[in-house]
């Protein structure tokens, strides 16, 4: 997860049509920019070239983050259809696209972080073999790795136990914007 702050004003971000290296392109409300979701910084627009900065934040199952926070309320601000999500470049009152139903290949899904500008990959597959907490070092720091294969997450943890920001990405399209990532293996 990103945000980013212009003259002191928050940006609303929706999904935009297209790709950018197999990986999902974001669109803000305020200037119209072209942001890169793996490359967190907008490609084009008004705010080109400048960097978003990375909130930490876990992507995982509803059903597992009701078992950490089972006090979670979840507030839902509808769009004009009824529904949670703002889709761009449509005609008022037309329904949303119709997607089909996918399964993600966990066999090449896995958790992306940079930390002091080292860039690391950790695909699930790798993970499976350890046993979480795992203990790890990025860019100088002491990081500790957590997997949950029934949850659909990975996420990391600094000394302190503070959530790293990272994101969980399939192999190819986070190579695509961090060729030099460490690729993590588990030991033999």
């Amino acid at each position: 997860m990103y945000t980013r702050r212009t003259n002191e004003r928050d940006l609303t971000f929706d999904f935009a049509q297209g790709l950018m290296k197999d990986n999902l392109l974001l669109v803000d409300r305020e200037t119209n920019s072209l942001w890169s979701q793996l490359d967190g910084k907008a490609i084009s627009g008004l705010l080109k070239g400048t960097p978003l900065n990375a909130i930490a934040s876990l992507q995982t199952t509803w059903g597992h983050w009701r078992e950490q926070y089972p006090g979670t309320v979840v507030m839902v601000k509808p769009s004009e259809e009824g529904k949670p999500y703002l889709y761009r470049n449509r005609r008022p009152g037309s329904s949303p696209p119709a997607e089909p139903v996918r399964t993600h290949d966990t066999s090449v899904l896995g958790l992306g972080i940079v930390i002091n500008g080292k860039a690391a990959y950790f695909p699930f597959s790798e993970l499976e073999k350890v046993v979480a907490p795992y203990p790890f070092k990025l860019g100088g720091q002491d990081i500790t790795l957590y997997y949950k294969k029934e949850a659909f997450t990975a996420w990391a943890e600094d000394a302190k136990g503070n959530l790293l920001p990272g994101v969980l990405a399939y192999r190819d399209g986070w190579l695509s914007f961090h060729p030099e990532s460490i690729i993590f293996q588990a030991k033999r």
